[in-house]
């Protein structure tokens, strides 16, 4: 069989390989970790180039209910960086649920730095009428811990990636709003004909959707977890 074909015209095999050459380049000289992560909120790969672009996504992206879809390889923007026009590059284009658009940026350091790159992104943002935001290792760094933690609930979403499990769904959204907040465990003491996994899978993804929060703040993804549901009650 052929590679499916993306709105961009390429397979999606080519788009893979462009995204790692992409994130590789991205590194610079620095010898940084590269990540392949699957987000259930864009129900896609992306590759991510450094450890701190990691915790950018899973704290100010993927698990931010306000949040409603990112781009991690955006179109290259054009602005003036205060000597000449030139072309950069983005580290996510974020849409909020308000439809408000941002652009950011990660950098290294606790302090933004004054770089010509940096100052073509604000003149290209303010030609577009976009916020532009740069994340530093002052943003970041609170959030590491929990990010870690959240890599292992967002595995449980990625392993049900593609199907629906409507029954289990519609029993813990059910479950969620009549009892409002909660454990993980008591969950599935109330869900035991549910598969464990599919339930875990399902909550993740409705925390990531915005029904219900997750308090990964004292503890790993399990039993113990402390949950509340965000939905008005009815």
């Amino acid at each position: 069989m052929g590679d499916r074909v993306t709105e961009k015209g390429q397979s999606l095999r080519a788009r893979q390989r462009e995204n790692l050459m992409h994130a590789y380049r991205a590194r610079g000289k620095r010898n940084n970790n590269l990540w392949l992560i699957d987000s259930p909120k864009t129900n896609r790969d992306w590759i991510l180039p450094s450890d701190r672009q990691l915790v950018h996504w899973i704290h100010y992206l993927e698990t931010d209910p306000r949040v409603k879809f990112f781009d991690l390889v955006p179109q290259s923007v054009s602005g003036y960086d205060g000597t000449r026009e030139r072309s950069t590059e983005l580290d996510a284009e974020v849409t909020y649920v308000d439809q408000k658009v941002e652009w950011h940026e990660v950098k290294a350091g606790d302090d933004v730095p004054s770089t010509s790159q940096l100052c073509a992104q604000r003149s290209a943002a303010e030609r577009a009428g976009r916020a532009h935001r740069i994340f530093t290792d002052r943003d970041l760094s609170p959030h590491i811990r929990t990010s870690v933690r959240w890599l292992k609930a967002i595995g449980y979403a990625a392993a049900i990636r593609d199907r629906e499990h409507i029954p289990s769904r519609l029993a813990l959204l059910s479950y969620l709003m009549k009892e409002r907040a909660g454990t993980v465990g008591a969950i599935h003491s109330e869900l035991l004909g549910h598969d464990p996994a599919v339930t875990a899978g399902t909550l993740v993804r409705l925390t990531i959707e915005g029904y219900v929060s997750l308090d990964l703040t004292r503890t790993g993804f399990g039993h113990a977890t402390p949950w509340r549901c965000l939905v008005a009650e009815s």
